[in-house]
């Protein structure tokens, strides 16, 4: 059975989808992030606390802005000491005891707020370490991906959000009932002046959304240049390339269109605000106008006049609290659907097979007839490639820069799916097998290999379980032990300096032994090595590779190298050119044959041969 890429990755559809800030878009993501927190650790405390409290919130405040109102009629009418009291220990204690229940209930919620913030981080990463190499790989996706996080990060805002609906809700409810025994028109009033601001801020929204999305890609890139400048890695390349002016230029350039955009978006935003200054001040002369003509010729008391501009001024401030939280519940709909997809996108390598890879000395690996290019590009890396060898077989990969190779090991490993043709695990295509245990069968190490701000120890073993006797006996194979032993706190040194200022550096050479000395303590059955030792001194270089050659007895290795020394190491040299494999054999074959092999091989040793001539010279 042929798996190729299409059968997991669906093709972006050419029209773009125009973002939509509805009502029912609105509800439905909403409804999304409220349901996605409900589900996670903390999630159904923090809701039920921060509503509650909410709504208890709005209805003490409800409640209490009517007494100024009812002492001042007393104090104007009656005069009741006994009611006046009363009425003022309600406007007292109802706040005081609101508060008090607040203070009790706020611990639970931030208990509750650690939990959640801790389970939806998890959620991320765990979600990041499980994508595809192949998906993570590309700059829209990282792009998308750093949205998400962006979102993922605030979404108890949501929940905030739609708590202060909730609890304006309320406020309407209640404050409508008062201010329409006086005039229910004023509602209608209150309502169309704040729906013509909801239409603005939604229109202002939209815009600045867009700008965000233009401005987060220039973030990106300001974040760059000052980086590349101030780090302490480019230094020396920094100072005598003299690229000081050029990443300047680059960071002024960069700049000078963010800021562009900038204050595009402060324009937009100050536009919104001086247009709703304009319809509060309409809103405000027409109530006020009213209230006064109700108590110059209709009687109205001045403590009622009073209870109704706070209670219009209230239902005002609830009404446009309402729209506001829809409108950034609204604009945060986009920002929900770009995490939404983030999340949608699945690991199809993890979808594949479940059978369990088997790989002695007698299993083979085939690329049969294997086709392969990177997403976005029209060009094929990988064309009509066809390679077979067996678990015995320890391979050396050789060709020119950009010929395919370090893709033929993507492709091996499954963090690509090839495009046509196929690849073969004792004759069943390896994405029949299930994922993490086909990858488990590989102990890789890379030219840009990785070492940890962790321990030393750490390092090697990479979270596998701790065997000292294991441990030992590979640096002693690798010769990493030497420097362990030169140091004070041993296998429990710092790797780098990020953590522990007494943490060490290690050489080019040191790093490649304690990488090699991962690939040994991991133990698999096929060893890569996509040329580790590039940055090294050749003989250093053959020296490592010897040592790694004794080290892996009985086990398959694949090797890539531009160094054409080592595949005298090897069983079988594969020659690639362009895609293709243009020679396979063994050195003695290859050369004899002639061709680029030869001619690579000529032009290396002929290199060699005049430096070691020079040197003895000098």
């Amino acid at each position: 059975m042929e798996f190729r890429k299409e059968q997991y990755y669906v093709k972006k559809e050419k029209k773009e989808k125009k973002d939509q800030q509805g009502f029912l878009h609105t509800v439905k993501s909403t409804w999304y992030i409220l349901s996605f927190i409900w589900h996670k650790d903390g999630g159904k405390q923090y809701i039920s606390i921060y509503y509650f409290t909410s709504i208890l919130n709005a209805l003490v405040w409800n409640i209490t802005i009517i007494f100024p109102g009812l002492i001042i009629n007393e104090l104007t009418g009656e005069c009741r000491m006994s009611v006046i009291i009363t009425y003022v220990a309600l406007m007292v204690l109802l706040p005081l005891a609101n508060t008090g229940i607040n203070s009790l209930l706020s611990y639970q919620r931030e208990k509750a707020n650690q939990r959640l913030d801790f389970s939806t981080n998890e959620y991320l990463y765990n979600h990041i370490a499980r994508m595809d190499y192949e998906t993570l790989e590309s700059p829209e996706i990282q792009n998308l991906q750093e949205r998400a996080e962006e979102t993922l990060g605030s979404i108890v805002s949501v929940v905030d959000r739609f708590g202060n609906f909730l609890s304006a809700l309320v406020s309407i409810v209640t404050l409508s009932a008062i201010i329409s025994t006086l005039n229910p028109l004023i509602i209608v009033v209150i309502a169309v002046i704040i729906w013509i601001n909801s239409r603005m801020t939604k229109h202002a929204n939209g815009i600045a959304f867009e700008l965000s999305k233009i401005m987060h890609k220039f973030d990106r890139i300001q974040w760059l240049y000052p980086f590349m400048l101030a780090n302490f890695t480019n230094a020396k390349e920094m100072r005598l390339f003299d690229l000081k002016d050029y990443f300047m230029r680059l960071w002024k350039e960069s700049k000078g269109e963010s800021n562009k955009v900038e204050l595009k978006m402060i324009k937009n935003s100050q536009s919104l605000r001086f247009l709703q200054g304009i319809t509060a001040m309409i809103q405000k002369t027409l109530l006020y106008a009213y209230f006064i003509f109700n108590v110059l010729f209709r009687g109205l008391s001045v403590g009622s006049m009073t209870i109704y501009i706070t209670t219009t001024e209230s239902y005002a401030s609830a009404l446009t609290n309402v729209f506001s939280t829809y409108l950034e519940l609204s604009r945060k709909s986009l920002n929900i659907d770009e995490m939404i997809a983030f999340f949608n996108l699945e690991p199809k390598q993890y979808m594949t097979g479940t059978k369990e890879p088997v790989f002695t000395k007698d299993s083979t690996i085939e690329f049969r007839n294997v086709w392969f290019r990177y997403p976005g590009s029209e060009n094929y890396v990988i064309k009509d490639l066809s390679l077979k060898f067996k678990g015995s077989d320890r391979i050396c990969i050789v060709g020119e820069n950009g010929s395919g190779k370090t893709t033929f090991i993507k492709l091996l490993t499954r963090l690509y799916f090839p495009d046509k043709g196929e690849i073969l695990l004792n004759g069943i295509n390896i994405n029949e097998y299930d994922y993490k245990k086909y990858q488990r069968l590989f102990s890789p190490v890379f030219q840009d290999f990785i070492t940890y701000s962790l321990s030393l120890k750490a390092n090697i073993i990479l979270g596998h379980e701790e065997d000292p006797k294991l441990l030992d006996e590979v640096c002693n194979k690798t010769g990493i032990i030497d420097l362990v032993r030169k140091l004070p706190k041993g296998y429990d040194t710092q790797v780098n300096k990020y953590v522990d200022e007494s943490g060490i550096g290690l050489s080019g050479g040191e790093g490649q032994r304690v990488a090699i000395s991962r690939a040994l303590y991991h133990g698999g059955e096929i060893y890569l090595l996509d040329e580790p030792t590039a940055a090294l001194d050749p003989n250093i270089e053959y020296e490592i590779y010897s040592q790694f050659n004794s080290m892996i007895q009985d086990k398959c290795a694949v090797l890539i190298t531009h160094r054409l020394s080592a595949v005298q190491l090897a069983d079988k040299v594969a020659v690639f050119q362009d895609g293709h494999i243009v020679g396979y054999g063994t050195h003695k074959e290859l050369y004899a044959q002639g061709g680029l092999y030869t001619e690579m091989f000529d032009k290396q040793s002929e290199f060699y041969v005049k430096a070691a001539n020079e040197e003895k010279e000098n």
